[in-house]
């Protein structure tokens, strides 16, 4: 869905029914509640099993950031020696070594897509202890639940209080404001990590809901869209929205949940890109869209149709490639080497 998003650049205006469809869906909210609900799976039954010991949190943050840091600190150089080329001043990419591009701030126009992998380190980062030290003092069934709705509703009231005091006069405004601020979007995250709690500790209920919640959810999300014009730019879009969303991916959790296994060609594609899937998002952007695809393009003494195919076919005929090739030869040994730790820490 992100490279979909990234393709309609190379899309004439005149395929309505394209530009409508990726104005609908953003694939980025369906990753953030994907992602709590994961990483709040591996929270709950950490401290259930383990306990909130200081040992485990570490142990936690550890195999989060081996997973995440080390392929994005091997393309950020590459990044940037594209970009300071482009004219981009070095000292510009200081905070997106410490993920601090975009924290309370709108991201630098260098590296636009690494905004949200930020929100997901400060994720890491903040909800981790919060649920840790609060699951010490009560226990983790209620330690978690009170941090996420902790998280969930301070990001939603600030992103509210935000709104009060800055009104976006456009669609770049907005994204850059509201869309990708890391303060203001903590709260996607929690609504995963609030169906991980609810598939926890009410299986019976999770599973016995799981058609209604899809409709629902479903619903939710088909009657959303980015905002187009001036008019769209409303308390709704700029706050409820992210909500709506959270909610509606949260909601069709169960019943995507349920199916566990598929075979076929189809299945394999979709296991394939859901792989490779780390790389594709760190590659395919800034370094094969905009500083391959786009130069090359230009270049081509062909008729403008033309040059949109090749441009969609450098796009996706390189990403692809590349990030199966970044997965199979940096990814999946770095994995073994978390592995290997972890095998080497005490039980």
């Amino acid at each position: 869905m992100v490279m979909i998003l990234h393709s309609s650049t190379w899309v004439s205006p005149q395929f309505t029914f394209f530009h409508e469809f990726v104005r609908h869906y953003d694939g980025v909210a369906v990753f953030f509640v994907l992602s709590g609900f994961l990483i709040g799976g591996v929270l709950i039954k950490t401290l259930e099993t383990k306990g909130a010991h200081r040992s485990n949190l570490w142990d936690f943050w550890v195999r989060r950031w081996i997973r995440t840091v080390p392929p994005y600190l091997l393309v950020l150089p590459v990044v940037m020696a594209f970009e300071i080329h482009n004219g981009v001043p070095a000292r510009t990419y200081l905070p997106y070594f410490v993920f601090l591009q975009n924290f309370n701030w709108p991201i630098p126009p260098a590296f636009l897509e690494s905004w949200s992998l930020t929100v997901e380190e400060w994720f890491y980062l903040l909800s981790a202890p919060a649920s840790f030290l609060l699951a010490k003092l009560l226990k983790p069934r209620y330690g978690v639940l009170l941090a996420a709705v902790l998280f969930l509703v301070g990001s939603t009231a600030y992103r509210y209080d935000y709104f009060q005091h800055y009104q976006p006069q456009d669609w770049p405004d907005w994204d850059a404001h509201f869309r990708k601020i890391v303060l203001l979007r903590l709260d996607s995250l929690m609504y995963g990590v609030l169906a991980a709690w609810v598939a926890y500790y009410f299986p019976a209920a999770w599973a016995r809901a799981k058609w209604p919640l899809f409709v629902v959810g479903f619903v939710g999300l088909s009657m959303i869209a980015n905002p187009v014009a001036p008019n769209d730019l409303t308390l709704f879009t700029c706050v409820w929205s992210f909500s709506v969303a959270g909610l509606g991916v949260a909601f069709m959790l169960p019943l995507m949940n349920s199916w566990k296994h598929a075979s076929g060609a189809l299945a394999s594609i979709v296991t394939h890109i859901s792989l490779i899937s780390y790389s594709l998002y760190l590659l395919h952007a800034t370094i094969v869209n905009a500083n391959i695809a786009v130069p090359v393009v230009r270049m081509l003494p062909l008729p403008g149709p033309v040059k949109s195919l090749a441009g969609l076919a450098i796009l996706w005929g390189l990403s692809l490639p590349l990030a199966t090739l970044m997965y199979k030869y940096f990814e999946v040994p770095v994995m073994a080497l978390r592995n290997r730790l972890k095998q080497k820490s005490p039980a």
